[in-house]
């Protein structure tokens, strides 16, 4: 099921953009007909009012708009999303490129340029190769030719000084592994049994 397109129409000419105006709100009748026509590509057109002939060039807005219209001049009744713009006269786009560089409104002028950034140029075996480097990372791996160094720290303060900083923490000697290791083959946790609760 097709639905309801909306565009907008925005027109160089400012002796053209009154009249049309007028017409639409004011009832006027125009000068012979109004009529959109558009080639084969559906980017490129006229817009023919009375005898005389007007460019068109649909083009997409760089960001979407939403329309909305009021019946009781309260309540605001949303009737679209608006993401292209028919322009009549005015510079033509460039060879091939059917981008509206600006918005609607002024801040929005060179809108792709200055807010919207462009694709990067990194092709896809890249992006993949350090997606799987990072869920290696994750996982507990290391990328190819990468070691990791796991150094415990704790903050110690100097009694004399009342300064503190962070000291690595002495790893266990061989024999302090080894009987601890005892320990637990022997079923000994290292609590007696007193002290539970």
């Amino acid at each position: 099921m097709a639905g309801e397109q909306q565009f907008i129409l925005r027109v160089a000419d400012t002796a053209l953009a009154d009249h049309i105006r007028r017409c639409l709100r004011e009832n006027e009748t125009l000068e012979g007909d109004m009529e959109l026509r558009f080639r084969d590509n559906g980017r490129e057109g006229e817009l023919v009012v009375g005898n005389q002939v007007h460019k068109v060039h649909l083009l997409d807005l760089p960001t979407v708009v939403e329309s909305y219209k009021t019946y009781d001049d309260e309540n605001l009744v949303k009737t679209g999303d608006i993401g292209q713009i028919l322009l009549v006269g005015g510079a033509p786009p460039a060879e091939g490129s059917f981008e509206s560089e600006d918005g609607l409104t002024p801040p929005m002028r060179r809108a792709r340029v200055r807010h919207l950034r462009s694709k990067p140029g990194v092709d896809r075996e890249t992006v993949k190769k350090w997606e799987q480097a990072i869920v290696d990372i994750l996982l507990g791996g290391a990328p190819e030719g990468t070691t990791f160094h796991d150094i415990e720290e704790e903050w110690v303060v100097d009694a004399h000084t009342g300064r503190g900083s962070w000291k690595p923490v002495p790893k266990p000697s061989r024999a302090a592994m080894a009987a601890a290791r005892e320990r637990s083959d022997d079923g000994d946790d290292g609590v007696d049994d007193d002290d539970n609760f």
